[in-house]
């Protein structure tokens, strides 16, 4: 073992506490990524069992509270049909919407239901105008009564204030009770609109895609993480090598 004092130097003391110290460091990082990925499996048996449920009205999953209209917390992605009117004055645009790294709006339209429930139904994408202050032109919605399909989507709480510089007509987010404050407003979800009859999209309102159901990148970067965690047990093993051999060759000088 006198072979190996050199690693009782204050050198190799450092560089064999930084070895050591960056194994459970990267083991650790190697556990955060498994626990991202069985959470998005989890995510994505949830998502795919709620799009492969056969759509139902919407007034069956409506319920009330104090305020106004909900519908459960875990309606997300949930198809369902509402037949409606549209009320096109409250339309609003919303904006810093990409799709397919194209930058737009998101078009917003209340749908007035049969039982005077409104709810805020996303109809599609469209190209944003030349400016920021402008606002693209959106053909008129279709008059009488509509037939439309899709998804629930959640609306998170908002936890700071919105921007009140906006142009008049476009907002930030979907945040039904700011587009139309009323007790009849389904106030914790919109509606993502995949269909409709008569037809209520123009050549200018792309469709939203289905949601993305993969495991992402989590599976490769757990395994990055374990590879890095084996190739410093390995370079600390090849630095203690080369060193003993440097030291034997010194010895024997």
């Amino acid at each position: 073992m006198s072979a190996f004092k050199f690693l009782l130097t204050p050198k190799w003391i450092v560089v064999t506490l930084v070895c050591v110290a960056m194994l459970p460091a990267f083991q650790a990082l190697s556990n955060w990524q498994w626990h991202r990925l069985h959470a998005r499996q989890t995510y994505n048996v949830e998502i795919q069992a709620e799009i492969d449920q056969a759509p139902v009205p919407i007034s069956d999953l409506l319920a009330f509270n104090d305020e106004s209209r909900v519908v459960p917390d875990k309606s997300q992605w949930r198809t369902v049909e509402l037949t409606g009117t549209w009320l096109p004055s409250q339309q609003v645009l919303v904006r810093k919407k990409s799709l397919e790294s194209n930058l737009g709006l998101w078009v917003v339209t209340p749908l007035k239901l049969d039982d005077g429930t409104v709810v805020m139904i996303n109809r599609g994408w469209t190209a944003a105008a030349n400016s920021a202050v402008d606002s693209p032109v959106v053909a008129e919605v279709p008059k009488g009564m509509i037939e439309v399909l899709g998804r629930i989507r959640d609306v998170p709480a908002r936890t700071k204030p919105g921007p009140t510089d906006l142009p008049e007509g476009q907002v930030d987010r979907i945040i039904p009770m700011e587009i139309l404050n009323s007790p009849d407003t389904l106030s914790n979800a919109y509606v993502e609109m995949t269909a409709s009859r008569p037809e209520s999209k123009s050549s200018e309102i792309r469709t939203l895609p289905e949601p993305e159901v993969t495991e992402g990148a989590h599976r490769s970067y757990a395994l990055q993480w374990m590879f890095f965690e084996i190739m410093t047990v390995i370079g600390w093993t090849i630095l203690v090598r080369n060193e003993f051999k440097e030291q034997k060759k010194v010895a024997l000088r």
